[in-house]
């Protein structure tokens, strides 16, 4: 009877000791610098080929000296298999660069053959509703704010933040549909458009 009493004192002792080497463990673990995340990655960008000088100068002007960027986004451009398109081009493989802090302005065009009305959004990402930066969207994006074929609509606004997301139409099952191109705003010098690389 002491010999079980003797290992069962031994078995508590030892399990208290244990338990405060992980408590000290774990709270010099918290606190230590050493286990502190460092500053977060670079946000990596998309790599892009850039598109014809033909096609740029319809959908893309800007002015260095002022900061400032138009892009015009044509909404189911004919000619091409998928009617879900911006610039004729779906599923993210336009991508549209922005350098920070530049104001821009985004012409929300329907096609005037267009088969259905569409809207316009930058947004963070998949499926999401609310624009990424404020005034980043026409109003009402996801209900009454929308073009109709041959319509025109604009929006302007500035994004003051690295970032790589979506310009996408938010009406029910467009976007799903391959209704959005890749949305990025970098360091670079100047706007532009490519293809995904």
């Amino acid at each position: 009877m002491q010999t079980t009493l003797a290992l069962r004192r031994f078995q508590v002792n030892s399990i208290g000791a244990a338990l405060v080497v992980v408590l000290a463990t774990t709270a010099s673990g918290c606190t230590g610098a050493a286990t502190q995340p460092g500053s977060p990655p670079p946000l990596a960008t998309v790599a892009a080929s850039p598109l014809a000088p033909t096609q740029v100068s319809q959908w893309l002007s800007f002015d260095a000296a002022a900061k400032t960027a138009t892009f015009t986004m044509v909404a189911d451009a004919q000619g091409v298999d998928n009617r879900y398109n911006f610039n004729g081009y779906s599923h993210g493989s336009l991508v549209i660069t922005v350098p920070r802090g530049w104001m821009v302005t985004v012409h929300c065009n329907d096609d005037p053959l267009a088969a259905y009305a569409h809207s316009c959004a930058v947004v963070s990402g998949a499926e999401s509703k609310t624009s990424a930066f404020p005034g980043a969207s026409l109003p009402d994006p996801t209900g009454s704010g929308y073009v109709s074929a041959g319509e025109s609509k604009s929006f302007t606004f500035t994004p003051g933040a690295p970032f790589v997301g979506r310009f996408a139409c938010l009406l029910i099952g467009h976007e799903a549909a391959g209704m959005w191109a890749t949305f990025q705003v970098s360091n670079a010098s100047q706007p532009s458009l490519g293809t995904r690389a």
